[in-house]
This record gives C-alpha cells, structure tokens and sequence, in this order.
C-alpha cells in the first residue's frame, strides 16, 4: 500500500504506542488514503486526535494479540521442577518399544556482548487449547467394502453422504467429526437403534452372505457397537447413477479417546513413560476435530491436508479481474492459506497456527484458463498434464450432480489437437457420424464460437466424451498439485513475504477464523473444547556468531549473520587450470563481463590465466524439454572436455528449471566435467554506470567455483567448536530423503541424499545420492552409505571417528522414532516460526524480526522429549523460520548448550554464501543431494508417456552417483 508523506511524523508516535498500519482503500495517488490503525490499549486520546490529522480516518480496534507478553507461571515452574534428568534416565520408551532420549535441561548461554544480556520473550504462533476431560470422545472405524471407494475426492464425498443420510449419524449434529477416511470421533457414544423406516440411500444390510452370516443386522435388531449399511454413491443434491453399485459401510466402535490420561500425562514427570500412546490417540482425534470446522464450511475450501483456504469466487469467470493481486501467471493464483495441528507441550496443549500461499486454479472459463497457460511457452503435453483431473461445471447440462465432470485428456492428431470442428463421433442418433461443433449446434441450440480450440475428453478412453472448452466453467477451490515454473515461484515468494507483526495480524484476525476458532463455535464446545485466541508468550535467548577466519587474517564474528569477501582472500585457494565458457541459447558474453571474471578470479587466489579458446563455446538450444537441446547440451560440453577444459561456466540464456536439470544431467553424469551456471539476464543487470560493475555478484561465483576445485573458502575461528566435537574425533552427516510429487510417473522413486565432513575443517563434505522405493522415509541403504562414509574418514585420520553427528532433514514428527541412527542423532525440520511481534527487550531487526541466533528451548517445546528451534539466519524479507530439531539418540555426554551451539555454529560453514543458512549445513547439503538427484530424473519422470506407465530402475537414465570424473 502507500503510505502518505504525512505519515512519516507517525515514527515519533511508535514510541508511544505498538501501531499496526494497513491501507484498506486508495483511489487516487494523489489523495491521502484512508489508513486502518489498530492500536494496543492503553493509547492517549491526544495521540488518537494526532493520527486523525496525520491520515484522516482511523479506526481503533483493540486487537488482543498486541497486548504486552506475560509467561505462563505454571509451564514455567514445571519446567524448572521436571529438570535437570540424570544420565541413567536419559531413554525412555516412545511407542513401539522405541527409546527417545529425555531433555536433559535446557540452555544456558546468552550472548554477551552488546546489551543482550538476558533472556528476551517471544510470542509464538500458538494458542493454548483446554480440553473438558470429562467429556465423554469416542472413536469409531469405518470401513468400506464390495466396492470400495478409494482415498480422495470420491471418498470425502462419500463420508457427506452417510452423514447426512444415515439417521444415527445425522442425529449427531455438532458432536461428530470424520477425517474422510477411515475415523469418526464423537461426543458421546453412537445409539445404534432400529430404523424407523427404511431409507432410499442408505439402509441395514439385510443381505445374506457366506462372508458374514451371523454379523450382518437385520431389521429390528441392533447393536450398540457396530452396524452395517449399504449405501450407494452419489454427488451433492444428486442420486446415484445407475452404474453405481452399493458399497457396504461398516461403522465399528474403536474405544473412548483417553481425554482423561492426557491430562495425567501433561502433569507426570519427564521418566514417566505411562500414557504415552494415550497422548497420540488424544492429539490425533482433536485435530480431526479442529479440522471439521472448515471442513463443513462451504465458503472454505481445502489445500491439502489440514491447510484450508478462504478462496476469493470469482463472479464473472469470464475475466480475470478479482484475481490481478494474487495472479502466478501461467493459469494460477495464490491462495492464502492456513495450517492448523494439535500439539503436547509443557502442563498444556497447544494449537500451532500458520499461514502459507498456496497454488489454486482460478475459477475461470475452461478456454481461458488455456489461454493464460498458453502464455506459458510449453507445448500441449504439458498443458494436458495441468489441466487433468480438472473439475469443470457446465451449464448447458441441466441434471443436478451430473453437469460436473473431470478433465481426461486432448484429443491428439498428427495436425495436432483434435478441435470442435474437427473431431467427429458416431452415435445410433448420427450413425454416419458428427462433429462436435455440428453436434452441440443441433442437440443444445449452442453455437460454438471457438472451433479452432481444443476439444476435451470428459469420458474415458474407451467412453469419450467432447465437450469443447468454451463452454466450461473451472470449478472453485481447486489447489495445484504440480511444480511451479520460475515465475510462477518468484511471485508465490513476494506474495507469501509477510513480516511478523502483519503474519500475526493474519494469523489471528484471519487464520483462526478460517480454521473456525471462535468462541461461538458449536462443534469446539460440543467436545468440550475451548482455545485462547491470544498468541502464547516463550522465553528465548540469542547465541553469538562464531568466529570466522579467511586467509592470513584475524578471526572475525559477522554482524546479523551476514558478511562480505572485500579485502578478504579465500582461506585455501584451488587455482583453476583450463577453463572456458559456454554460451547456452541467445545468451552473449561481452569482453567487459570477461574482464571482471578474470578479475576476480585472480583478487580470490584462483590463477590468472584466461579461458581456452578465448572465444568460448556456444550451443544452441531448442525447446526447454525437447530432444534438440539435450543434443546440442551433450555435444557442447563433450567438445569442451575433449579440448581439456577441466571447468565451464556456463551462461544460460534465461533461468529455466527445465533446461538447468538438463545441463546438470549430462554434465554431472554423461560428460563428467565441472561446470557452475549464470544466468544472462541476472549477469547483464549487474553492469551499468557503477564503477564495481558485477563485481560482488562474480566473487559470489567464485565460492562456488573454489569450492568445486576442492578449494576452502573460510573456516570456523577457535571458538566455534566444542572440545567434543573436534575434526579427529567427529564426522558429522547429513541425510536427506526427497519424494515424488502426484504429477510425475506412476511409482516414481524417492531420492536419497547424504554427505558427511571428512577433513580437519569441517568444510569438505563427500556425498552420495541415489534412487529407491517411493515415499519411503528410511533409507533403505543406510549401512552402504554410512561403510563408504566410515572408511573414507578412516582413510584420512588413520582411526575411525569417536562421535558420528547426523542432521536428518524433514523426517516427519510422527515418524521420529524411526529416523533413529548410530551415534548423536539430531532431526532438523523448518516449521513452526517464531513471531518476535512485541518483543518485551526490544531484540528484533529493523523487519520486526528476530535475530540471528535466536534459540527457543522452554514454552513451545516437548513436554518430556529433547528438542528446540534454533534460527541461525536473519531473514531478509517476510517471517524468520526457525528449524526445529529433535535429539533422537544421545549416546554422548552433551549438554544442551553444546548442542544448540554446536547446530547454530555449523549454519556459518555453508561454503558457497557469505551468510548463515537458516537449515544447517550437513542437512542444507543433503537436501542438495536430492536436488540433484531429482534434476536428472525429471525430463524421464515428466514425460508424457502411455497410459498406466510405471517406473522401473533398469529402464532410467539414472539410478545412483555421478560421472567417475
């Protein structure tokens, strides 16, 4: 928004008051807007009267979520009572016979230097739930059976339809909730009494079977724990097709949701390892029933699971004009969204909130949508791909449930797609056949004024069913499951960048709203559940920065996380010895851009020759993901491994996603030759009037390149390692394990990805990656992977490494226990932010952000379980995310503080950026690894292949490793 010049004597009135400033309306540049001023309480009328002659209208809202921080007395005093544990109580029992080390204590360290020199608090984006533990919760199992109706949209609808048609469930009301899946949880128990009368959709089984003689009800009967129905499928305000056959619905009593053992284990100390599967039990059936506010709500639509979204409708699906603030381009908008998951902490439960944008199609015309994904530049395979299992309405069908269908596919031609005028039909009606255009014409009265557009299949292969676009409307509410392209993420990211006071303002004046956390809500108060709208207040503390140290200098500790290479040589220079260039495409590399490069390839200690041949090498390149690019890639780098270049930097004409995994692709794995890329665009912009033309952004390019020589670039000063985790005694490790997403090939593998430091610094790490089974979370070859690790340490310190140290990325919480490794163990996650809005010292960036080095280990954290969120970085825009780790295994002696500082101090050793990383170093690398692994795959994965295509390891291009060189 603007904010007008008068505003600007407003920074004098914000040491007197928390303000929060939002422009709701501007008609005109030239008018002062009007301004929204949500101001906390407590704000003098004089200051109120000044605001009004500053901006006009003001509006003072007294938001509950800018109240001054107060801590929680009782999570406090428990945490102190519960701590320290001794070392023989450290493992205890979490599920399954899985053993989890206990929090031994928490954090002590403070920075301190400067006036940070106690502990800061911090609200949270969560809010505390209570829950009436003498209210009575059921679970209840579903099945469904002969047929059955599989996970997804089919079966979502399917649970609406028993709800409502089922009298038993019906007569439940606000206390029952469902997860569309398997579970019902209830308030109180389900009296399955006789049937009044018989039902039109729904009614007791009364069929006789071999399968089930003695449990099938007949009418009359009943039993107070489960029943049986047959109930066919049908959509909203429809009845069933013909076709349908009944499914048999089987509802059966699982237990009483253990509320009461919850409350029991929150008060028990950490060794107390009784209730604990009680407390999963408990937290999955409340976020069922949190999710079933917005999952009933029909102004509510959903993004994935557990993320739901107040989608904007669009009343003239015509145009595009609602959406021009939150278009992607390509035929998509971002959403904003918001996640919701119940959570077990100190003596409470808590709701953890956050916001996300999320890709949605617009509800627009069919013909149009096209056309904006057209603007795209990709061919019709693609935009076959984008537009499948596409709910699309239309009018011209007047039958209720049935003028809904599903996109299938293009009509494909050797001329091309098959179009309105083009693709014909027979039928008994027109036996000699018809066009569809003809046909629409004759049968509907519609003439269809696009021809020439592609006719879509709406039936099956073996059932087409042409309808042409023109005359479809893009259902609301429907996300996008793909991949984003370069723009299309770029604007998701500027979207999406919020700083904290604004994400805190969103998350309670929008986010709980849409999740439906009001007190008026009847189906919370039915369970007996109640939840604080105000943010939670944690204490946190601030780490200092490691010392750096680069080449023949004096160690350094980097101010906000971030520092610069002026006057500073690499600490260990890895000269280049022939290099060249290869411009891809359009692209160009002017004598000026090579005199920098030079240039800076000689100020970092890299050598000072030029590059062979002087003139470079060039290849020309087609369509992103057509055969003639691979070609022309392959034969450009062969050539310039075959005259001896040992290095290319490769120029591309635009960022491309596509053509980027391609170079990679026969680079690292057909050709074998180092190689990093610029992009031209970005290159040119960095020349101009300036007298330091691209120099910063070539000294960037350098890291990288010293770094793929086997160069250091800088180090960790003495102070940055504990005496425990010294070079010769410890090998850290980084594991990371990518899926597939539902848009690729059927049984499209999962990328495994690990490193791990071999060498006196901490700054050389050798890594592996390689396919296997699908959305498997463990790593199916860990003991190979962790052998070539071992021996390899073996081979340069003579011994083998007293701690192993793994960082395993984004294990989900519920899977933890069985991410388990040798040695230390740590999970590492980016979830859960934490807000530094009203930061009680003040200790926040200029953004309202926290600090790099902030540390939360009290208030939010694990009841009993060793965790904490470290935030080594300073966000630059939006909202800084701190990662959440979890210690999984323990076998060392390390104090909390070792820990937490050790995590935060490996974020510095991130060689090719001169700023901490928000994720540290071993998992950032590791999740590089997958990356890549991924880039080779992804033209195999995402062609366009027959129908029921699965993937198989010996017919890919790639399944481990790299080129030998």
């Amino acid at each position: 928004g603007f904010v007008p010049r008068e505003a600007v004597g407003m920074r004098r009135v914000v040491d007197q008051a928390t303000i929060a400033i939002a422009v709701v309306a501007v008609e005109d540049l030239e008018v002062v807007p009007k301004v929204k001023v949500a101001v906390a309480k407590g704000l003098e009328p004089a200051v109120v009267e000044r605001l009004e002659r500053m901006v006009g209208d003001v509006w003072v809202t007294m938001s509950s979520h800018l109240e001054g921080p107060s801590l929680d007395p009782t999570v406090a005093n428990k945490e102190e009572r519960d701590r320290p544990i001794s070392r023989d109580n450290v493992y205890k029992k979490f599920g399954h016979g899985v053993l989890l080390p206990l929090r031994p204590g928490f954090g002590k360290f403070l920075q301190s230097e400067g006036k940070l020199k106690s502990e800061i608090h911090l609200r949270t984006n969560h809010f505390a739930l209570t829950l009436d533990d003498q209210k009575e919760i059921y679970r209840y199992h579903v099945n469904i059976a002969d047929p059955e109706i599989p996970p997804g949209r089919k079966r979502r609808q399917f649970f609406l339809n028993f709800l409502q048609d089922i009298p038993e469930l019906q007569s439940m009301q606000h206390r029952i909730a469902t997860d569309y899946s398997t579970t019902l949880i209830t308030a109180g128990k389900i009296e399955f009494g006789n049937l009044v009368e018989e039902l039109s959709q729904a009614k007791p089984d009364t069929e006789s079977s071999n399968e089930e003689p003695s449990n099938v009800e007949q009418p009359g009967e009943s039993k107070s724990d489960e029943k049986y129905f047959r109930l066919t499928y049908h959509e909203e305000g429809a009845l069933p097709r013909p076709t349908e056959k009944p499914s048999r619905v089987t509802i059966s009593l699982v237990g009483v949701v253990p509320t009461s053992e919850m409350a029991r284990y929150l008060q028990s100390v950490p060794e107390d390892s009784k209730h604990l599967e009680s407390r999963l039990s408990t937290i999955q059936a409340l976020n069922i029933i949190v999710n079933a506010t917005p999952n009933e709500n029909a102004a509510i639509y959903q993004a994935s699971r557990s993320v739901f979204a107040d989608y904007p409708r669009n009343s003239n699906p015509m145009e595009m004009t609602v959406y021009q603030n939150v278009d992607l381009t390509g035929g998509l908008i971002g959403v904003r969204a918001y996640y919701s998951s119940a959570k077990t902490s100190t003596a409470r439960i808590l709701l953890n909130v956050h916001g996300q944008c999320s890709p949605f199609y617009p509800e627009l015309n069919l013909r149009k949508l096209m056309e904006l994904f057209d603007r795209s530049g990709r061919d019709e395979f693609a935009k076959e791909r984008f537009l499948r299992r596409l709910r699309v309405q239309f009018d011209h069908i007047k039958k209720d449930g049935q003028n809904i269908k599903t996109v299938g596919g293009f009509c494909h031609r050797e001329d091309g797609l098959g179009s309105s005028e083009s693709v014909r039909f027979k039928s008994s009606q027109y036996p000699s056949g018809i066009s569809v255009a003809d046909y629409f014409e004759k049968e509907y009265d519609i003439k269809i004024q696009f021809p020439k557009a592609p006719v879509i299949n709406f039936g099956s292969d073996d059932k087409p069913v042409w309808i042409p676009v023109e005359l479809g409307i893009v259902m609301p509410g429907q996300p996008f499951q793909g991949k984003l392209n370069d723009e299309q993420t770029t604007k998701m990211l500027q979207m999406a960048a919020r700083g904290p006071a604004e994400n805190a303002r969103r998350l309670v004046n929008a986010g709980l709203k849409v999740i439906g956390v009001e007190t008026t809500n009847p189906i919370l108060a039915g369970f007996g559940i109640s939840i604080n709208t105000k943010m939670i207040v944690v204490p946190a503390r601030v780490l200092p920065p490691p010392p750096l140290l680069y080449n023949n200098q004096a160690p350094f500790k980097p101010e906000k996380a971030s520092w610069n290479l002026a006057g500073r040589k690499f600490y260990r220079s890895e000269p280049l010895q022939k290099w060249s260039y290869l411009r891809c495409g359009r692209s160009t590399f002017p004598d000026n851009y090579l005199r920098v490069l030079r240039q800076q390839i000689s100020a970092c200690g890299l050598g000072d020759k030029g590059p062979e041949p002087l003139q470079g090498y060039h290849a020309m390149l087609g369509k992103e993901d057509d055969d003639k690019t691979d070609e022309a890639l392959r034969k450009a780098l062969q050539r310039a491994k075959d005259n001896g270049v040992k290095f290319l930097f490769v120029i591309l004409e635009r960022k491309s996603k596509a053509i980027h995994a391609r170079l990679k692709f026969f680079a690292d794995i057909v050709v074998g030759i180092q190689h990093t890329t610029l992009v031209h665009a970005k290159l040119a912009a960095q020349f101009g009037d300036r007298g330091n033309a691209g120099v910063d952004y070539f000294a960037n390019i350098m890291q990288k390149v010293n770094m793929k020589m086997g160069g250091i670039n800088h180090i960790l000063g003495p102070e940055g390692m504990s005496q425990q985790t010294q070079p010769e005694k410890t090998m850290f490790v980084g594991i990371d394990v990518s899926h597939p997403t539902y848009t690729t090939m059927a049984n499209a593998p999962s990328i495994v990805g690990i490193v791990a430091s071999l060498d006196n610094y901490f700054t050389k790490w050798y890594g592996s990656t390689r396919i296997q089974e699908g959305r498997v979370e463990m790593v199916a070859e860990i003991g190979e992977l962790m052998g070539e690790r071992l021996n390899l340490y073996c081979q340069r310190f003579d011994k083998y490494p007293e701690n192993i140290i793994i960082y395993r990325d984004d294990v989900p919480q519920e899977k933890s226990g069985t991410a388990r490794a040798s040695r230390h163990n740590l999970r590492q996650a980016s979830s859960n932010p934490i807000l530094s809005h009203n930061a009680e010292h003040a200790d926040q960036t200029r953004n309202q952000n926290t600090r790099s080095g902030t540390v939360v280990d009290r208030g939010v954290t694990s009841e009993k379980f060793w965790d904490f969120f470290v935030q080594p970085h300073t966000a630059i825009q939006g909202t800084a995310k701190p990662c959440h780790c979890t210690v999984i295994r323990a076998d060392r002696d390390f104090s909390p503080d070792v820990v937490q500082r050790l995590t935060h101090n490996l974020s510095y050793l991130y060689g090719r950026a001169t700023k901490a990383v928000s994720l540290c170093t071993p998992a950032y690398y590791a999740d590089i690894m997958c990356e890549r692994g991924n880039k080779y795959l992804s033209k195999h994965l995402n062609k366009r292949w027959p129908k029921g295509t699965e993937f198989k390891a010996n017919e890919s291009p790639w399944q481990a490793d790299v080129h030998p060189e």
